[in-house]
């Protein structure tokens, strides 16, 4: 028992780790691309790149999921799964390419049919992977696998850079998705023996588990892409290609900085689940822990959205800036839905978040189409700010639902010191900003000062007030157990004499 639980914590380790390399390396490329390409180039990719990625939900099968879920797995349950993933996606690819042309037509650019055709052969190329893969996977054997992937992403990221620098053009990002499907495919076949044939004996049982996968995947792309195909629609595509980055650099922070602090407490909150008093002590404190994460990097993103793209993109975006502030927003609106959802399905109420997908989708996109689509910021704003205000309501319903309404209002009312706080830390870095004109040092010292000072704030808070507050005692404990070792570190030992 023992060694699985050490072979599942490494598999773990090496998943988390190769998420963050890869997503560190793709950032690095954002960046240097952004001061070699045009947003127009980025807008073109954008457009092209939405068509590819619904096609891609509508032939997700959920086929690595049922392979991994199965009890046993063999050589006819993967071959299955590998012909009906090439029949299905073979199919989609042809009917892809035959409406490239017109797909260019409704966006008036020509360009894109030969960039639509060419990210329809790398979408065959995905589908061509060896399906042997899914042994590695159950057998929690992921060194290979993870070292395979992150040589991929390291060697199409330098032939992009190299192509961008050369061509100067969107055929640098089109260069480095196709090397990247390429070294995948070859690598799937080098790490695992297996051997695909063509084969259907399967595919009844099959089709029953991954019948509802694809309506589903579906309904989760149009809730969050429909925003950028409208953008895609209506706007240039300068407009879109700065729309589609400076949402992506927003993302950044929720998934590769919260989302892995936040999952180690919620792993322990299913323990608690059955001891109500204690699990809502869990569920506020988790949730001041993440806004503790989220709240700084929202401020300095939104209140100094010119400094940062200037550092992170370059010159040619600093006019549409102003996205990457208001996108910064989503980063709380993040922590609040991954806090509902996540108490959702510990308690196995999945049911729940399909029925807030459908009502957050209507309110989000009502009020799109109602207020129209004349301005990007505005559209931008509209955006976030229902996004922002379905996500509140969820946390409301599920603090209600699982804690209690006391618990509830404990949980509403940190709401008061983190807004002083921003307010504190924000009045702060703009006052640093002043003395500093180098644009680099100028955006390290307003993250320095904003970061300093809401933390500074938080501890003053909770020193003349709010340490009486259960949820903050428990914080209070976390933070004093994982210092303790920490400072017993540099405590000298007694010599003996």
């Amino acid at each position: 028992m023992s060694s699985n639980l050490k072979k599942g914590a490494l598999s773990s380790v090496l998943l988390v780790g190769e998420s963050i390399l890869k997503k560190l390396v793709g950032l690095v490329s954002t960046l240097i691309l952004a001061r070699v390409l045009l947003p127009e180039d980025f807008g073109i990719i954008a457009i092209a790149t939405l068509m590819i990625g619904f096609i891609q939900i509508l032939s997700e099968t959920g086929s690595m999921q049922y392979l991994l879920k199965v009890d046993t797995l063999d050589e006819e349950k993967t071959n299955t799964s590998f012909t009906i993933n090439l029949i299905l996606k073979g199919s989609i690819a042809v009917a892809l390419a035959l409406s490239a042309s017109l797909v260019a037509s409704f966006y008036g650019d020509p360009r894109l049919t030969p960039i639509i055709l060419s990210l329809t052969g790398i979408f065959v190329l995905n589908s061509l992977r060896n399906p042997g893969i899914a042994f590695l996977r159950r057998e929690q054997n992921y060194v290979n696998i993870v070292k395979m992937s992150i040589f991929a992403k390291i060697i199409s990221v330098g032939v992009a850079i190299t192509a961008a620098l050369t061509l100067q053009n969107y055929w640098a990002l089109v260069l480095g998705q196709l090397t990247n499907s390429s070294l995948m495919l070859v690598g799937t076949y080098i790490v695992h023996p297996h051997r695909p044939k063509l084969t259907l004996k399967n595919a009844k049982e099959q089709w029953q588990f991954s019948g509802w996968i694809i309506p589903q995947s579906i309904f989760g792309y149009a809730r969050t892409q429909l925003d950028t195909f409208l953008v895609s629609a209506t706007f240039g595509q300068s407009e879109l290609g700065s729309y589609h980055t400076m949402k992506y650099i927003a993302y950044i922070p929720s998934a590769h900085i919260i989302l892995p602090v936040i999952q180690p407490f919620l792993v322990e909150q299913r323990k608690t689940k059955n001891a109500p008093s204690y699990f809502a002590k869990q569920f506020n404190a988790t949730f001041l822990i993440t806004m503790l994460i989220a709240l700084p990097i929202t401020c300095v993103m939104f209140f100094h959205h010119q400094t940062v793209t200037a550092v992170l993109l370059g010159p040619n975006w600093i006019k549409y800036s102003a996205l990457l502030g208001v996108f910064s927003l989503l980063i709380p609106s993040f922590v609040l839905l991954n806090q509902c959802t996540r108490i959702l399905i510990i308690f196995g109420k999945t049911k729940h978040i399909f029925i807030y997908e459908c009502i957050a989708f209507s309110i989000i996109y009502s009020m799109l189409f109602g207020v129209g689509l004349n301005d990007i910021e505005t559209f931008t704003f509209i955006r976030v700010a229902m996004e922002a205000l379905v996500t509140l309501g969820f946390l409301f319903y599920v603090s209600i639902k699982y804690t209690g309404v006391k618990s509830c209002i404990s949980l509403f009312a940190s709401f008061f010191p983190l807004s002083l706080s921003c307010i504190v830390a924000v009045w702060t870095s703009f006052i640093v900003e002043g003395y500093v004109d180098q644009i680099f040092l100028k955006l390290v010292m307003i993250s320095v000062a904003c970061f300093a000072t809401f933390y500074i704030s938080m501890l003053l808070f909770h020193v003349f007030g709010f340490n009486k507050l259960p949820e903050w005692k428990y914080l209070e404990g976390i933070i004093l157990r994982i210092a303790t070792p920490v400072f017993a570190r540099f405590k000298r030992p007694k010599k003996i004499e």
